[in-house]
Order: C-alpha cells, then structure tokens, then sequence
C-alpha cells in the first residue's frame, strides 16, 4: 500500500523519540526539597521529627510507646527507566500527521472519522499493552516499552509491505533487549532507525530504477 519510500518517517521519529528518552534518563535529576544527595549519590531524606532506626526489622518510638517494624517481601515489576509511554505517544501522533499528509498528497485522503477513531486506538493500545505486559508477563518497564514498539514496527512493515521494515524490526528488537543498560540499548535502537530510515530516502524509487537504462 505505500509507495516504497515514505516509510522512513516512522522509523527517523522512532529513533529520534529513542534519542530524546535515552537523552533525558542521562540528566541528573536535581534533588527536591528537605532532601540531600550524598557522596555515593543516593537521594537521603532528613528526618526532623521522631526517633527511629532503619533497616528491616527496626524499632521506632511511636506515641504509645516502642514498636517493632517487619519486612514483607513483594515481588515488584522494575519500573521504566524510560519514558517509553509518553515517547510512543508523541510517535504515534507523528506517525498519523505524516501519513494524514501523505496520503492526501497521492489524492487518496483517508475518512477523517475512521482516520482519527484509528488514533485514538492506537494511542489507547499502548497503556493496555503496557498493563499485560506488567501484569501477566511480568515484565520490566523497558522491556515491555521495547516490544511495543517492535509491535508497532510489524504493523508498519505489514501495512507497507516491506520486508525491509521486518528485518529493521528484528535487529531493532535484538539491539534493545539485548544491552545490559536500557541507556545504552535505546541509543543503540536510535542508531539502527536512523540508519534505516537514511537507507529509505538514499534508494531510488521503483519507477525511477525501473526506468533506468
């Protein structure tokens, strides 16, 4: 259904999305107020009132005397170190503009109602998958990021027809899950996009090369 080369938008605002999350989880985060960041780093809160001791277990003086303190151990989902939520939004919102644009430029504009019903959809989808992957698979914020946004790769390589955009999706899945920092995994994911997408716009068009001598 596409014409062989407006594919390279999703990718470029996938990786540049990448980029901007993988740019804002490096800058350190300035400590609010009544905190203050030791020498190791680690966020310490200054108790001004009452008495206590920390650590599993521990004993505090409460207003009706001392008090002994348990651990429970829950088995927590690590959280997104990413903001991956907010950062396929914005790509999705882009991904729709451009290819609003695009296909009113090739005189065949989509039905605005099943166009922007589609949106909103697919905006909705991602907390859905988010939750599934947290609740049932159990997995961790970034992991569960990175796949939605392979499974949302595999829904453009299937509209585009393009087995290009498959084996991008596969090496973008790989390079994600794959690192041992979600960092370093994203900056790597980024570079793949936007090699991707430089390879789109660097291929001639099917009609041109088959016009060539």
């Amino acid at each position: 259904m596409g014409d062989g080369r407006r594919f390279w938008f999703p990718l470029a605002a996938l990786g540049f999305a990448q980029l901007v999350m993988a740019v804002v989880a490096l800058v350190p985060a300035a400590p609010a107020t009544g905190e203050f960041v030791n020498m190791r780093g680690y966020a310490m809160t200054q108790q001004l009132h009452g008495l206590g001791t920390g650590g599993v277990g521990g004993t505090a003086l409460g207003d009706g005397g001392w008090y002994s303190a348990g651990a429970v151990a829950v088995d927590v989902v690590p959280p997104a170190a990413l903001g991956w939520l907010a950062g396929l939004a914005c790509v999705v919102l882009a991904v729709a503009g451009w290819y609003w644009l695009s296909l009113r430029r090739t005189g065949a504009p989509p039905r605005p109602v099943r166009f922007v019903l589609g949106t909103l959809g697919a905006l909705a989808a991602l907390p859905l998958l988010d939750l599934v992957g947290a609740v049932e698979l159990r997995l961790s914020g970034d992991v569960r990021g990175a796949l939605v946004a392979a499974l949302g790769l595999l829904v453009l390589a299937a509209y585009e027809r393009s087995w290009f955009v498959l084996a991008v999706t596969v090496v973008f899945a790989l390079v994600s899950l794959l690192f041992l920092t979600p960092v370093t995994g994203a900056l790597s994911a980024a570079g793949v996009l936007f090699a991707a997408a430089f390879a789109v716009l660097l291929r001639r068009p099917r009609d041109t090369a088959a016009d060539a001598p």
